[in-house]
């Protein structure tokens, strides 16, 4: 991977596959009064629609590995704040664990927001909470923290302690299975299917995400477009102007003292 690529040139990349917060609610709202756009999808992925892509409203989609209150779901939950849609945040604990992934590197190593400096900065402690040479390549679901709470139970009691009430969090798993698990382009033909009528994905491609934009997301997003004569529905989860005043996939200082505790444990 390019790791020399300017940051900007990948946001102006990734900008044509984005459409504005308020203007994709708007069109998903029409898109669900199309009976035959609907049958289309249904009849593409053989009726196999994940249960929470079909309830009475098109939903407000994230999907991740593992759901964790860093600063990235925080301003999810921030820019949908206003909307009658419900929040979902999809996750597969089938996937496998490795430091190659900063989403899932930041799982095992917690960059966290301990404070604020004289000038401004944020000041962050990084807390290593997994072995990493011990789980990686295992699955998600099998890694443990260093204090031997499963990974997925303490990032997901992390969430619902912090967010109680922000949103669902799904394990989309056996669905992903059943749709290419490990073959990205048919996999993301799929998922990208249900941001025809049922739902608004919400994404941030960073830096290092290039490969996959240029590899998976352009053709597949192009296939799907061809196929429904519209356009997949993802916004942008992060702007332009915000990207680089944080790491995204940091934590917020209120889970600090949390950490701290766990640590303890060990």
């Amino acid at each position: 991977m390019d790791k020399t690529l300017p940051t900007p040139q990948i946001y102006s990349d990734v900008s044509k596959f984005f459409t504005p917060l308020p203007e994709a609610v708007v069109e998903i709202e029409r898109r669900r009064k199309d009976p035959e756009l609907r049958r289309k999808v249904e009849a593409y992925l053989h009726g196999d629609i994940p249960e929470h892509f079909t309830y009475s409203k098109p939903i407000f989609y994230l999907s991740r590995h593992i759901a964790t209150p860093n600063y990235e779901t925080l301003r999810f939950i921030e820019i949908t704040e206003h909307y009658e849609l419900p929040r979902v945040i999809g996750v597969d604990p089938f996937d496998k664990f490795t430091s190659n992934n900063v989403l899932k590197r930041s799982l095992g190593k917690m960059p966290v927001t301990k404070g604020i400096s004289r000038n401004g900065d944020e000041i962050v402690e990084n807390f290593t909470v997994v072995d990493f040479p011990k789980y990686d390549g295992e699955m998600l679901r099998d890694v443990k923290t260093t204090f031997g709470e499963p990974l997925l139970d303490f990032h997901t009691n992390l969430f619902r302690e912090i967010y109680p009430t922000k949103g669902m969090i799904i394990n989309e798993a056996k669905w992903v299975d059943n749709h290419h698990r490990g073959a990205l382009v048919p996999e993301y033909i799929d998922v990208l299917s249900l941001l025809i009528t049922h739902g608004i994905m919400f994404e941030f491609y960073e830096p290092e995400d290039r490969e996959f934009v240029q590899q998976v997301l352009e053709p597949t997003f192009n296939f799907v477009t061809s196929i429904y004569g519209v356009k997949p529905l993802i916004v942008n989860l992060v702007d332009t102007e915000i990207a680089n005043t944080r790491n995204w996939n940091g934590y917020p200082s209120v889970i600090y003292q949390h950490i701290k505790q766990k640590l303890a444990q060990q």
